[in-house]
């Protein structure tokens, strides 16, 4: 088999594969073959019609298959080819294939770049404090007390913490939101904290704020002018005047630190409540020390070195970038046809994010490859039963659906194969301490 290979540009090449007509009559034999072993023509048996016959009946289902076939002939031949490393197929020409001559099939690949790999051991990453102080474990119990309160409906104005029952309305330049920022323009019998400070969803925290000193009753008009960075883009710059209407104010009370509480966390008393948060805390800023000391890793590796990327490479994984996106809007009630509306500008907007997790999948690639790092089952059955957990699946059920679809198996082993690498790298740093 002939190959030749031409540049259009340093990451993507044509692969011109010469595949022999010897091979092409074998393929073509073969599935003929298998059409006669399945056909049911009148007059022969099962597996004995002539295959003249087969190929007359069958001529355009038996050259379509052909052509599938001697195209996966040639991709596999350019794949065996020592001076590249395929990393992706782009596109195929339009082969032509003809009785007895050779056949010439264009390959339209993205390669994998060459680089020399940066020395990826003993990369230097600030040393983490992950001590707990008195103070931490205090907060972290008021936190929890928060959470088993009581609420107690009172006449009284509402204090930061306290809940309280309203409904809100917003208006632009004297018109209602926009569709597609609605949920924040108005809302009916919500409940809302006092005072807080982490309004999420579709709280605004302004209203929030305003709620400290209203009664049940009560009304007020606030004008609020949105920032250049919030949430939902429609509504960045914009100033609007809300009316609040508050129909109910229940006042937080906390528990105290007694044998009812200490029960309801499954502790003997306050000295094992205090290490069973200790404990909690300490482990929290390990992981988080340990996702950031991954951050820098991934961030320094991305400096050290510099290379062409394939650009079927950053188009998938804007795509990916994109549809992560969309299901984020999605979930907080953005409709699908406007972000459909903005699918270029949007893709536009993730190439960035696209090209440093391409370079970095590559770079931890070169990285498992020098470290022989292997993909076992027993990796596989873990992923599974995490990402099942995530799903809210049973294992089993997860495995058996992810059986049908051989490009998210692909993708979990990649994954898994860059998180052994940078595994590895994270092992050899050096923790230096922060001025």
């Amino acid at each position: 088999m002939e190959i030749k290979i031409e540049d259009v540009s340093s990451t993507r090449k044509t692969a011109t594969v010469t595949v022999p007509a010897s091979k092409i009559s074998e393929l073509r034999n073969k599935i003929i073959s298998q059409y006669a072993a399945q056909a049911r023509v009148p007059g022969f048996r099962p597996g004995k019609t002539p295959a003249a016959i087969i190929r007359q009946r069958y001529g355009k289902e038996i050259e379509k298959e052909l052509l599938q076939s001697v195209v996966q002939e040639a991709y596999a031949g350019a794949r065996e080819e020592k001076s590249i490393e395929i990393y992706s197929l782009v596109d195929v020409g339009e082969p032509k294939i003809e009785d007895g001559r050779d056949a010439e099939i264009r390959l339209e690949i993205d390669i994998v770049p060459a680089f020399t790999l940066p020395e990826y051991k003993g990369i230097e990453v600030p040393a983490a404090d992950t001590s707990v102080s008195d103070a931490d474990i205090a907060a972290a119990v008021e936190g929890l007390r928060k959470q088993r309160a009581e609420f107690k409906k009172i006449d009284d104005a509402a204090s930061a913490g306290d809940y309280v029952k309203l409904s809100y309305e917003g208006k632009i330049d004297g018109e209602a939101f926009p569709e597609i920022a609605s949920v924040y323009g108005k809302q009916t019998g919500t409940w809302e904290e006092a005072g807080a400070e982490d309004a999420l969803g579709a709280s605004v925290k302004e209203i929030a704020a305003a709620l400290v000193g209203m009664k049940a009753g009560d009304k007020k008009e606030i004008t609020v002018t949105f920032a250049a960075d919030f949430v939902n883009e429609a509504l960045r710059g914009k100033t609007a005047i809300y009316t609040l209407d508050v129909a109910e104010v229940r006042q937080r009370v906390l528990p105290e630190l007694d044998e009812k509480f200490f029960k309801s966390l499954q502790v003997a008393d306050e000295s094992e409540m205090k290490k069973q948060v200790r404990d909690g805390l300490e482990a929290n800023k390990k992981n988080a020390a340990r996702s950031k000391t991954r951050e820098t890793i991934i961030a320094k590796l991305n400096e050290m070195v510099d290379f062409d990327l394939p650009q079927s490479a950053i188009d998938r994984e804007s795509q990916n970038i994109f549809y992560e996106f969309a299901n984020s809007q999605l979930r907080q009630g953005v409709k699908l046809e406007e972000i459909e509306a903005k699918r270029d500008e949007l893709l536009d907007d993730t190439k960035d994010a696209a090209k440093t997790r391409v370079k970095t999948q590559l770079i931890l690639n070169a990285i498992a490859k020098a470290e022989g790092v292997k993909v076992e089952d027993a990796d596989i059955t873990n992923r599974i039963r995490q990402e099942a957990y995530i799903s809210g699946m049973e294992p089993d059920k997860f495995a058996k659906e992810l059986t049908k679809n051989r490009s998210r198996i692909i993708e979990m082993q990649a994954n898994i194969r860059y998180n052994k690498a940078l595994d590895i790298v994270v092992a050899a740093a050096k923790e230096v301490a922060t001025k």
